[in-house]
């Protein structure tokens, strides 16, 4: 999507989906969508009852944090992260996520419409 000097012009209609790839690395928004992609998937991961007390944060490093809104759900998640591990890893690739860390805070769930 980047202007390339001496590449010819694609003088036809292109598909959303064939230009989304490049617009998300020229955004740099790669993390962003697989976030959202792993809070649709947590109950699968983790169970409803966790999942309803946690929630996928952010990535750094190649390690998830995952917000924890209690410590004993905090702990459980503890016990399960290499199943977890494995689930992402099945799904995103071996390289993308190499760890989980838990933090215990407040969750800001947002309201769906």
């Amino acid at each position: 999507m980047k202007f390339r000097i001496g590449h010819n012009r694609k003088k036809k209609l292109m598909s959303f989906s064939s230009i989304l790839p490049d617009v998300i690395e020229d955004l740099d928004l790669h993390d962003s969508f697989v976030i959202e992609n792993l809070r649709e998937k947590w109950p699968i991961y983790t169970g409803v009852t966790i999942s309803t007390h946690s929630q996928p944060d952010r990535i750094f490093k190649k390690v998830l944090f995952i917000t924890v809104d209690h410590p004993v759900y905090a702990n459980e998640l503890s016990l399960m992260k290499n199943g977890i591990l494995n689930k992402i890893k099945n799904d995103f690739g071996n390289n993308f996520i190499t760890n989980i860390k838990f933090d215990v805070k407040t969750i800001k769930w947002k309201l769906s419409k």
